[in-house]
């Protein structure tokens, strides 16, 4: 099992525990949990109520079941400022009514929430950014009581926590089911004392998502088949059967072409492999994040062969572009919007203004 950092803030905002050879070492006995939460679809966390009123957080590894990542044996202190590495952390400050404790993002100048926009914009809200990396000096310049991080490359938080900055291990990207990069709200909730809001928000989400998609399975009964993905060198990257697009999709009313795989991370086919199976499909989507992306043809990347394949002649593509939309951020909350753009596409409804993230040929042409 990976060795686990320990993280301890000088202001004792965090009591982080370790893990060592699989045995977590407990600074609070069994008797002391009253009770212990596991959510419902996100498998990145759970925590305990103890009898202190304290909180236990433990944060999972993703990209490895069965390790931990983090512990927190969270005392809820008030929070009065938070920073970021990601822009995708905001919609669920946002939907809390949290945004005010944000001082500082990596990437500010790509936020899609006219508010934070505007916060930026006035100087409450900085840039940590330096080209790719994180600029340092403002971070410590703000001196945030929490940053949330990646759970991956350098995880040496030693230098923040000299600052007093308490770091937590974010990986909602890595939650497979939509409801659970949703629930994700949960854990916010939990850092930022409002943990009912989180609860009563997130149940909401769940309402909407369940019931449209219970709602397309009945009315469903004849699948379109459906793939994703684009090139990679002489290969073709698709998500996996088990993957957060695959199960939007199969929701939505499709039939993933790829469904019989599972794993962590992409399939990656050579490209006679894929294009063979890719030629039984009805549709073709693709997530792009391109500043000028106006045809259909532009899918293709210039590769003529992909132009003779069913899903494009039967003008079967769909595209989300994640610079004009905020599919890596607000649509985390309202996948039920995700579901209805591509239950509306996959039955070749055409309104233009019908459709929110994912956009048909039609908008293409």
């Amino acid at each position: 099992m990976r060795i686990l950092f320990y993280l301890v803030t000088l202001t004792c905002l965090l009591e982080l525990l370790g893990c060592k050879t699989g045995n977590q070492r407990n600074l609070i006995s069994d008797s002391a949990i009253l009770q212990h939460i596991t959510p419902r679809y996100a498998r990145g966390f759970d925590w305990k109520v103890c009898a202190d009123s304290s909180l236990l957080i433990t944060l999972f590894d993703l990209n490895s079941p069965g390790d931990t990542l983090q512990t927190i044996r969270w005392n809820r202190p008030a929070i009065h400022g938070l920073a970021c590495l990601s822009t995708t952390h905001i919609p669920y400050l946002l939907a809390l009514n949290s945004l005010d404790v944000l001082k500082g993002t990596c990437f500010a100048d790509r936020m899609m929430d006219p508010s934070a926009k505007q916060m930026h914009a006035q100087g409450k809200i900085l840039n940590l950014s330096m080209g790719n990396e994180l600029d340092e000096e403002i971070l410590f310049s703000i001196k945030p009581d929490l940053l949330f991080v990646y759970p991956f490359g350098d995880k040496s938080y030693d230098r923040y926590l000299s600052q007093g900055i308490g770091c937590v291990q974010i990986s909602e990207y890595l939650e497979n089911h939509p409801l659970g990069r949703a629930e994700w709200i949960r854990l916010f909730g939990c850092l930022l004392n409002k943990q009912a809001q989180a609860d009563s928000l997130f149940q909401e989400i769940e309402l909407r998502y369940l019931a449209l998609r219970d709602s397309i399975a009945i009315l469903n009964q004849n699948r379109p088949v459906v793939f994703a993905g684009s090139m990679d060198g002489d290969r073709w990257a698709v998500p996996a059967g088990n993957s957060y697009l695959a199960t939007l999709i199969y929701d939505a009313g499709g039939s993933y072409l790829f469904s019989d795989s599972a794993r962590t991370g992409n399939l990656v086919l050579p490209f006679e492999t894929f294009y063979a199976a890719a030629s039984r499909a009805n549709f073709w989507g693709k997530i792009v994040y391109e500043d000028n992306f106006h045809s259909a043809i532009q899918i293709t990347e210039g590769d003529d062969r992909l132009s003779q394949l069913p899903a494009f002649s039967g003008k079967g593509v769909f595209a989300c572009n994640a610079m004009q939309t905020d599919y890596h951020g607000k649509a985390l909350l309202e996948p039920h919007v995700l579901l209805s753009d591509l239950n509306a596409i996959f039955n070749r409804e055409t309104p233009e203004n019908r459709f929110i993230y994912f956009q048909p040929w039609s908008h293409y042409e």
